[in-house]
């Protein structure tokens, strides 16, 4: 079954369309410590490549050339030698190349940048350096973009990053970020695949990334890798984040809401289901998910995420159950689940003296995660859904989200019980700040009171280009927002 799953996931493989990207800086006549700094106008994914030649005397050593290839303007002030984060330091791009002779020279490696910043470490005399070219690389194709006219200029702005940030994204795979990472992560997946829906409607990427998970090695309680690896060659993931093994089902029931494609949601419906059993098996007593490290949910530091598993759980359900009618199949155990779940949360993981998802599970923790996922889940509906979202957003010392993926199901669950003018707020002041920041495209972490905030100790390794990212034009496009 696994060859068959990467046979279909191969089928899928999209075209690499390359665009050359000619940036306006002359022919340059270098000496040792010179420098030039190179901006593309705007976040590109590719290669790049460039001519030397001598300018009087023909160049009898080698030319030795640093490269630093960066996302915003405001890396251009960062040194790379403090870095000190928990990431591989290779992730950052930066290279030391040593040309011998004249011709063409084409940088191996690929890169995520707006500006591309070059150093002349040493030359035995005057180097000329031309033809500056950044092949950019990406799956998304220009003509099948899908229109959209959006009266309100600042929501037009927001629209043109999340399509940008979406495209650089979208290379063999959906990837999570183009500078670091470049592996297919579920959760990132989930919302591209969303966003891609309204705006480069690339099904057959969808399939495959579908297809790869399909194919990847589970752990022993059954749950599917958090991400795979698919370039060089196919590799299962070490990390198993139960959460995202349900997104995959979100992933898949979203797929054949929207396209209909029936064929492709029987032949994985296996997956989903054991998905969905895998989750079932780990209830306690009283129908509730245990306490688990193999959670993701969001970026914060010391989060509780108990009450915010159970409610991706139950929205797991209500989007499954949804799906089986659509395609004619029985419901009833599911049903009887997903009544069960919102009982047992309501009962054990509701606080209604303070109208909030307040309780011991979560060590008395007070977030937003908990609030917007049961809200998803369906465990609150109506005014008193609308209440706790109000109360919990506008708290002071309530744990908000760290990364957009978490922002995005902030604002989804607002739109889910009619908060809708606050949700266009919400989504105005976070991807908004970013545009506010200079973002050509939309960043893995953001968190307005500390810009400068990384999970991985170190703002450098951040990538600032990130799948997880790209959903304002979902909303944009879906809602309408800034279309009225």
């Amino acid at each position: 079954m696994k060859e068959k799953f990467l046979l279909k996931a191969d089928h899928n493989l999209p075209p690499i369309l390359r665009t050359e990207i000619r940036p306006d800086v002359s022919r340059q006549v270098m000496k040792k410590g010179d420098r030039l700094l190179i901006d593309l106008g705007n976040h590109y994914v590719g290669y790049f490549s460039f001519k030397l030649w001598w300018d009087d005397v023909y160049l009898d050593a080698p030319v030795r050339i640093t490269f630093r290839f960066l996302e915003t303007e405001r890396e251009l002030a960062d040194d790379f030698s403090t870095y000190s984060g928990t990431l591989c330091r290779s992730w950052l791009q930066d290279e030391t190349v040593n040309v011998l002779g004249p011709g063409e020279v084409r940088l191996s490696r690929r890169y995520a940048a707006r500006f591309v910043e070059l150093t002349v470490d040493e030359t035995p005399r005057n180097a000329v350096l031309s033809d500056f070219c950044f092949t950019a690389e990406t799956s998304a194709d220009p003509a099948s973009l899908i229109p959209c006219e959006i009266r309100d200029a600042r929501v037009a702005v927001i629209d043109r990053v999340s399509v940008n940030t979406l495209k650089n994204c979208m290379q063999r795979v959906f990837e999570d970020g183009p500078k670091r990472d470049r592996r297919l992560w579920i959760g990132d997946l989930r919302l591209e695949a969303l966003t891609g829906y309204y705006t480069w409607n690339n099904l057959a990427l969808v399939r495959r990334c579908l297809y790869l998970f399909a194919a990847a090695d589970r752990n022993a309680a059954g749950f599917l890798p958090g991400y795979v690896f698919e370039d060089k060659m196919f590799v299962s993931g070490y990390w198993f984040l139960r959460d995202y093994s349900l997104m995959y089902v979100c992933t898949l029931c979203d797929y054949y809401a929207h396209t209909e494609d029936i064929d492709t949601f029987t032949e994985l419906l296996p997956v989903a289901k054991d998905m969905l059993s895998a989750t079932k098996n780990l209830l306690d007593e009283n129908g509730l998910l245990p306490e688990q490290r193999e959670t993701f949910v969001d970026w914060c530091p010391g989060l509780e995420k108990r009450t915010a598993f159970n409610g991706i759980y139950l929205y797991t359900l209500d989007l499954f159950i949804a799906a089986l009618k659509k395609a004619g199949l029985d419901t009833e155990d599911y049903e009887t689940q997903l009544a069960a779940g919102r009982a047992a949360a309501r009962k054990h993981l509701y606080n209604e003296e303070l109208h909030a998802f307040v309780n011991a599970y979560d060590k008395e923790h007070y977030s937003v995660h908990s609030a917007a996922w049961m809200v998803l889940g369906g465990v609150l509906t109506g005014e008193e859904a609308r209440d706790v979202l109000r109360r919990v957003m506008a708290d002071p010392d309530s744990v908000k989200p760290f990364t957009p993926y978490m922002h995005h199901y902030a604002v989804d669950a607002m739109l889910s019980c009619g908060l809708r003018k606050e949700a266009e707020d919400y989504m105005m002041k976070i991807w908004g700040g970013m545009i506010d920041r200079g973002a050509d495209t939309f960043f893995e972490a953001y968190v307005p009171e500390d810009p400068d905030f990384s999970p991985y100790n170190d703002r450098m390794m951040n990538s600032m280009c990130h799948a997880w990212s790209c959903t304002p034009s979902y909303f944009i496009r879906k809602y309408g927002f800034g279309q009225n």
